[in-house]
């Protein structure tokens, strides 16, 4: 199965011909990943449960325990993550005012282990 490739915060992503590019594997995973975690909370009405809303967080003060439980519990529901493989969800701020997400999965569809960091 392949999906539209799309970069969080920007528009479609083209092909190499020009076309709008298609995305599979391990990649598409990232990406719907990248997209459940930038989703706010409550944003699709039928899927009230979607979305960690973590843009939202940003400029306000950093519960750890808090962003870790709401991260684990997005990547949880995400079909493109292996749930028999463990998940690690790491927040710190190495710096005064930042703060650095790291997820490690399990990709469902090839079994390799992907590693995902963000940083506010």
């Amino acid at each position: 199965m392949s999906a539209l490739s799309h970069t969080m915060g920007g528009d479609l992503d083209l092909s190499a011909t020009g076309g709008v590019a298609v995305v599979t594997g391990a990649e598409q995973t990232r990406q719907a990943l990248l997209r459940r975690l930038c989703t706010g909370t409550g944003a699709y009405i039928w899927q009230p449960g979607y979305g960690a809303g973590l843009p939202a967080r940003v400029g306000g003060v950093m519960d750890e325990g808090a962003i870790r439980a709401l991260v684990l519990e997005q990547m949880q529901a995400d079909a493109g993550v292996d749930q028999t493989r463990a998940i690690t969800v790491s927040v710190t701020s190495p710096k005064t005012g930042a703060c650095l997400l790291a997820i490690s999965y399990t990709d469902a569809r090839s079994g390799a282990v992907q590693e995902l960091a963000l940083t506010a």
